[in-house]
């Protein structure tokens, strides 16, 4: 059976996380929801060859190096950022900030950096993975995400190795109150959790990196609510996304097109956990203040539909940026639907 759960409820709740960007807190209850299901699913661990190094020397690189970076963030020196910084994350970086109309490096250092010091947490362990050349390094402890309140939360390194010497990749967090026996074994430094849950694993091959893009036409963002699923994808042939059991919103790398725009993507499903409704949406997001924002491209399935990936040329048109004016009267443009849209019951 082909789409559309309510259509008016998905892209409501789209328009409304594309006006207001979602709060810390409520990213971390959703991380905590999933990482719940996950548990609820006893998922079997998958059979990935890790390298269990030697933790003090893997625990001092990598201190060394995150460090390092952590200081170049707050004094923002670009020389040593750069040198920290794995080269795939140098360029996401750079084209998150040319694709909202911003200078890079200019306003990447101008912007206040809130980095967490490695002494508020404990070292749990470490794996390896890509023949050596990837690096997952995880600590817990005790944090306050946003306005929640200070919970338990694993804190996870990842670094890949390039032109000789460790780089960051990117940091995470994942609440742990809904998983006190995962916290338990966390605590008590037991290496084979780290292999038996995805989150705390290092990369399988190290990060492409993307192209460089040019300045946004339009500035555009993504949406994707894909529980239970893993989404890969690719718009207007530069702006990779990779989504995992999870609700967030991303940049378009440089951004949206007048005219004819395209989206690929495959969907996988996670074995052994529930797959309730998926949408996945494309917005043109507003520049004059006031206007709002307009979904050009959407894909939404209920729980009863197979999750199918494709190829898909869209158009934005003129009355789409016109309607996202409030005094707009003309007729709204309908997004283009990638599967059909069921009717109301």
């Amino acid at each position: 059976m082909r789409a559309n759960f309510p259509v008016l409820v998905a892209i409501g709740c789209f328009l409304s996380l594309a006006a207001h960007a979602a709060t810390p807190a409520a990213i971390e209850a959703e991380l905590k929801r999933r990482a719940a299901q996950k548990q609820a699913a006893q998922i079997t661990p998958k059979e990935t060859a890790f390298i269990v190094p030697d933790q003090e020397k893997a625990r001092l690189t990598a201190e060394n190096v995150y460090n390092t970076w952590r200081l170049s963030m707050i004094r923002g020196s670009e020389p040593t950022w750069r040198a920290t910084t794995s080269n795939s994350r140098q360029m996401k970086v750079r084209n998150l900030i040319i694709s909202q109309r911003g200078k890079f490096p200019r306003d990447f250092f101008n912007a206040t950096q809130d980095t967490p010091k490695l002494e508020n947490f404990a070292y749990v362990g470490t794996l390896q993975g890509c023949n050596g050349y990837t690096m997952a390094c995880t600590y817990v402890g005790r944090m306050q995400l946003g306005d929640g309140k200070v919970e338990e939360n694993a804190f996870v390194l990842e670094f890949v190795f390039e032109g000789g010497r460790w780089k960051l990749d990117q940091t995470r967090f994942f609440g742990l109150n809904q998983l006190p026996k995962v916290l338990e074994r966390l605590k008590n430094r037991d290496i084979e959790v780290l292999k038996e849950h995805d989150g705390f694993q290092p990369y399988a091959a190290i990060p492409p990196t993307p192209p460089a893009c040019n300045a946004p036409v339009l500035i555009g963002k993504v949406f994707v609510d894909c529980p239970g699923r893993n989404v890969e994808m690719t718009i207007n042939g530069i702006s990779m996304h990779s989504f995992d059991d999870e609700r967030r919103a991303d940049i378009i790398s440089g951004g949206l097109k007048r005219g004819s725009n395209t989206i690929s993507y495959k969907i996988l499903d996670r074995e052994g956990m529930a797959r309730p409704s998926m949408a996945i949406g494309i917005f043109v997001a507003p520049e004059t203040p006031g206007n709002m924002p307009v979904c050009v491209f959407d894909h939404i399935l209920d729980e009863t539909d197979k999750a199918e990936g494709g190829s898909f040329t869209f158009s934005i048109k003129n009355e789409h940026i016109a309607s996202m004016n409030p005094k707009f009267s003309g007729e709204k443009p309908a997004p283009y639907h990638a599967v059909p849209l069921k009717e109301k019951k």
